[in-house]
């Protein structure tokens, strides 16, 4: 079953290396960053409570990944829906 949800792909590299390498003049052996995914339309995100540590626990780890808070929400739905599926859960979207 495919799901209308897609996981972002890792990036190839961190974002501080990638930043690094824009603007630099680069030699044909060095990699060049993979070009962002266009951005999907969002519809605003629901207000939900969280424990203070849950907080800072969310937001450390997208700080880890070098992807934004709603980038790490969407990743984690959709690896979850992802494992319920593939535990033969069916949920209607």
């Amino acid at each position: 079953m495919l799901s209308f949800l897609k996981r972002k792909p890792e990036p190839s590299m961190p974002v501080e290396a990638a930043r690094a390498l824009v603007g630099c003049d680069q030699q044909a052996s060095q990699p060049v960053p993979p070009a962002p995914h266009p951005a999907a339309k969002r519809n605003r995100q629901e207000n939900i409570k969280v424990s203070d540590d849950c907080a800072a626990a969310f937001a450390a780890m997208a700080k880890a990944r070098g992807i934004s808070k709603a980038a790490l929400f969407e990743d984690l739905v959709a690896e979850r829906l992802e494992s319920l599926q593939r535990r033969g859960v069916k949920i209607e979207v």
